[in-house]
């Protein structure tokens, strides 16, 4: 078969660069979690003053600093007798190959080729954020999918990866379309998420996949809509498998299969600690959006008063970190999409995913 779209995008290292960097910028949502100076701790799980020290790499994220401000992330460390120590890193790949951490935010789709590239086997243990970039285009255009608009059409893009590469399989499957940088039947502009949206506005780009917040002036004001009546990925994805999944991650919480297997206890308070903060998020979602605007890339009072009706009515956090099995047949299915579409070869090791009890004090 040879190289699928899916290796020739990674064997770039500025495209992964690139995403990671856009998809942060503006302290946006495509990763998560608290930036604290990162401890030379260099053996995961090791005591560190009788406690387990459990290092997790992720980046600014309003539930982390919502638990921080309210004691919650102390409480779980104490009451579970562990420490996290969480470092800023946008590069999985770098993370778990230098050996540096034993947890990490990834994306389901990245994940086949995580492992591929580093040689260590994860496992999935627990999920936080729905992919939720989407095309935009400007309501005047009744561009309703990605057929709608005319082939050879600039289309902004994040990367040649990630999303870029889902809305690829959904292109393939749903419309037959080649969708993808460097070729195909469109022309991918590769561009950061907060610049995209005015380029469509001025008639620069056709549509743009980018992520809500970066567009909310826009669509605020009515110059910008989501295509797909609205839907973001995992909606499309129900139509796709013919199942109701709330999946299509862009953060799992993986950990190396090394760590996971022996550090049970750890791999469950973890859980405990961020279902404790989704609880905390959808008890107060306005009221974050609100205190943290920044992760959400507002700042005017009429913007922060439309992310908060926009994120209530399309919510790209889980309703529970806790993975079962229903949900990871369905999620898993999307390996079989990346196989029929050409974006993974056929045989390719499927990542594991495992339940994870809550734990008992």
């Amino acid at each position: 078969m040879g190289t699928s779209p899916f290796e020739r995008a990674f064997s770039e290292p500025r495209n992964r660069r690139e995403f990671l960097r856009a998809a942060a910028s503006g302290a946006a949502l495509a990763s998560m979690g608290g930036v604290l100076a990162a401890c030379g701790n260099d053996e995961g799980g090791a005591a560190e003053g009788g406690r387990s020290v459990i290092r997790f790499a992720f980046a600014p994220d309003p539930v982390w600093d919502y638990m921080n401000d309210n004691g919650i992330i102390v409480k779980y460390e104490e009451e579970h007798n562990m420490r996290i120590v969480t470092s800023s890193t946008w590069d999985e790949f770098a993370y778990f190959a230098g050996g540096h951490g034993d947890i990490v935010s990834t994306a389901t789709y990245e994940l086949p080729l995580l492992e591929e590239k580093t040689k260590i086997p994860t496992v999935t243990f627990g999920k936080y954020n729905l992919l939720r970039i989407t095309p935009l285009a400007q309501p005047g255009k009744s561009y309703a999918t990605l057929a709608d608009i005319p082939k050879g059409s600039k289309i902004g893009v994040p990367s040649a990866v990630s999303s870029t590469l889902v809305w690829g399989m959904y292109a393939k499957k749903l419309h037959d379309l080649d969708f993808r940088v460097g070729g195909g039947d469109f022309e991918l502009v590769v561009e950061d998420h907060f610049v995209m949206p005015e380029h469509v506005v001025r008639g620069e780009l056709e549509a743009a996949l980018a992520i809500p917040e970066a567009a909310i002036p826009y669509l605020r004001k009515g110059e910008l809509e989501v295509m797909y009546d609205g839907k973001l990925p995992y909606e499309v994805y129900g139509d796709i498998c013919s199942c109701e999944h709330a999946g299509i991650m862009g953060n799992n919480f993986t950990a190396t299969k090394e760590w996971y297997d022996a550090h049970p206890k750890e791999a469950a308070a973890f859980l405990a600690l961020w279902e404790e903060g989704i609880k905390g998020w959808r008890e107060n979602q306005a009221k974050i959006i609100q205190t943290y605007p920044q992760h959400f890339a507002v700042e005017e009072d009429e913007d922060v008063k439309a992310m908060q009706d926009y994120i209530a009515d399309h919510d790209w956090f889980v309703d529970s970190v806790y993975l079962d099995d229903e949900w990871i047949k369905n999620e898993t299915q999307l390996y079989d999409l990346m196989i029929e579409t050409d974006f993974m070869e056929s045989g390719t090791k499927v990542p594991q995913f495992e339940p994870v009890e809550p734990p008992t004090v």
